[in-house]
């Protein structure tokens, strides 16, 4: 096995998915000082409208309260699949060019990963105790406490303004959510103005946020993630014991925050 590739690239998917997805998103751990964005107390100030703020995470809420279909597009990174925060399952698969296409499975404290297109990697699924994945665990994919995102996203709003029916623009800025994550230090500034679009539809849900990460490096342009299918049942399957073997530590460190 191929493990310092495999690690790497693990790196970089986690980072992709934290910085693209809003219901993929890291959170803080859960003794984070009061005030924190992982706190249970208010969300950081904020020059955002109220209305428009208040507008938009209602709608992004909408995304810890039924299962849902997302699909994400980008220069580097394309996937889909589906997410059910009440049962903590999902099956997510993203394509990542030349690294290969990454499938992973989420059925509550068990998380499977499955790599293929990718010289020397193992051929069996990788198995991976969830909670041991940094803060956030679920692979970083459905966060404890916000499954769907919807408060991450939220907090880390620095501006937000209503550009006509169902639309808004405005800025996040991840060292407030993510202080302690990786990827989001080795962006220095860059990650405390990441400009931004969503879209809401006529049931108050959101359905589109386009985050403008060329800011972020000019080879990534815009990455865009939507959400539909509401309600639909998601039905995963743990792979079979003969086909899972445990993943290795290294990248078990890699995913953590």
């Amino acid at each position: 096995m191929n493990t310092r590739r495999l690690t790497t690239t693990g790196v970089a998917l986690v980072a992709a998915l934290a910085l693209g997805l809003t219901g993929c998103a890291t959170e803080r751990d859960a003794d984070a000082p009061a005030g924190s964005a992982g706190s249970t107390g208010a969300a950081p100030a904020s020059s955002a409208p109220a209305d428009a703020r208040a507008e938009l995470g209602a709608a992004a809420q909408k995304l810890n309260q039924q299962s849902v279909k997302m699909q994400l597009q980008s220069s580097v990174l394309n996937g889909s699949g589906m997410m059910d925060p009440a049962t903590r399952t999902g099956d997510m698969t993203m394509k990542m060019g030349a690294e290969g296409t990454f499938r992973v499975l989420m059925l509550g404290d068990d998380a499977y990963l499955k790599i293929t297109g990718m010289t020397g990697m193992p051929k069996k699924w990788l198995h991976m105790d969830a909670t041991k994945l940094g803060k956030s665990g679920q692979l970083n994919l459905m966060p404890e406490g916000d499954p769907g995102g919807a408060k991450q996203m939220i907090d880390s709003v620095v501006d937000v303004e209503k550009t006509g029916p169902g639309s808004y623009s405005g800025v996040l800025d991840y060292t407030r959510t993510k202080p302690d994550d990786k990827a989001v230090q080795a962006l220095g500034d860059k990650a405390k103005a990441v400009p931004f679009t969503a879209r809401v539809d006529d049931q108050g849900r959101l359905v589109e946020i386009a985050i403008d990460t060329q800011v972020l490096h000019e080879s990534l342009g815009t990455m865009v993630t939507t959400y539909s299918d509401f309600g639909a049942p998601v039905k995963v399957q743990k792979p079979p014991a003969s086909d899972t073997q445990e993943a290795p530590q290294e990248l078990i460190e890699s995913m953590g925050s």
